[in-house]
């Protein structure tokens, strides 16, 4: 289990690598130019920052920048916060692959019609691994630790918005910590853009960048944080159905793409029922599956979520989160008001 171990934590994050190879030989060095191709693999840090919250998102591939409509758009998307309705909390709990984990909280409070602010925290937990000498002999063990607090605003641009389109913009800075033998720290920032069309077949588009920030250092080099660029959309055929794709630009490999499906089902004005499926053609050609699948129950103001993740012979990871949002979240374009900016005084407690 230790060597199994081991292997995850090298593939899941490229700091530790980089830190072996450095103490084996020297590092090549990569052209800029060359950063957003497959000739980057393992040349960024920080990998932890990639791994997917909520499992909703999850379940749908990653295919979540359009999308993302509660508390975890710090995360996918700041500018996604303004639409929550007055508070949104998200808990996530991930049992990754050879007996790793990860969690995640986010919560986002509105602070008028057209505003909103959040905050969250990310942690790893990789488990003890043995620190062996040049020979093999264990003389040790050393327990690698991440954690990630993220702050985030997001505003309605009104100049931009009128009855058929709304826009908003999100923002947010990190301070990332990361150990491995020594600690390392990062300070990064995302910025997001967001549009939601009321047209007869509705639709969203999302823009993020994230990531944007100094690089890890371990011991004396540094190495970049994994900056990504995500352009997605997302379109709505029918009312319970949900459709969105992500055409994702990391600065550590090739480009790739994410696609996402959701069928819903509501029983009742505060209750909904759905089933989830998703790809990602990066795990796909890393022979990961790159399928995902999942489920999701709402029930008045608490939704359920779980997401199944094959990772081919590293196993499966398997996530599931809870969120809060105040009051009851309709979907967009299922609301009686076509705008997403809810007017505070709109809000009772009674509702």
């Amino acid at each position: 289990m230790n060597g199994t171990r081991t292997i995850l934590f090298r593939g899941s994050s490229a700091a530790l690598a980089a830190a072996l190879l450095a103490c084996a030989a020297p590092r090549t060095a990569l052209a800029e130019t060359d950063y957003f191709t497959s000739r980057a693999a393992g040349m960024t840090s920080g990998d932890f920052l990639n791994l997917p919250v909520g499992a909703r998102a999850a379940a749908m591939g990653g295919a979540y920048s359009a999308i993302a409509e509660e508390a975890s758009a710090i995360y996918w998307n700041p500018a996604g916060l303004v639409q929550i309705p007055k508070l949104s909390a998200v808990f996530m709990r991930s049992q990754y692959v050879a007996d790793t984990s990860y969690q995640y909280a986010a919560y986002a409070h509105r602070l008028g019609f057209d505003s909103v602010v959040g905050g969250s925290v990310f942690m790893t937990d990789i488990g003890s691994i043995d620190q062996t000498d040049i020979s093999g002999t264990r003389v040790g063990a050393f327990t690698p630790k991440d954690q990630v607090y993220t702050l985030s605003y997001s505003k309605a641009v009104l100049e931009f918005s009128d009855k058929d389109m709304d826009v908003s913009i999100g923002v947010s800075g990190r301070y990332v910590s990361s150990k491995i033998l020594n600690t390392a720290k990062s300070y990064s920032a995302d910025i997001g853009v967001m549009t939601y069309n009321f047209t007869a077949i509705p639709y969203r588009l999302g823009v993020a960048l994230t990531n944007l920030g100094n690089g890890l250092r371990y011991d004396t080099e540094s190495s970049p944080i994994p900056l990504t660029l995500r352009l997605g959309g997302a379109v709505n055929p029918f009312r319970n159905m949900l459709v969105s794709a992500d055409a994702v630009f990391p600065k550590g490999d090739e480009p790739y793409m994410c696609f996402g499906g959701e069928l819903s089902t509501e029983p009742n004005e505060l209750t909904r029922l759905s089933l989830r499926a998703g790809l990602n053609t990066s795990k796909l050609q890393d022979d990961l599956s790159g399928f995902s699948l999942g489920a999701g129950a709402t029930l008045h103001f608490f939704s359920l979520d779980y997401a199944f993740v094959p990772m081919g012979e590293l196993g499966t990871a398997h996530n599931i989160s809870l969120t809060f949002d105040f009051p009851f979240r309709s979907p967009i374009f299922n609301r009686r008001d076509r705008s997403i900016f809810t007017r505070v005084q709109d809000i009772s407690i009674n509702q």
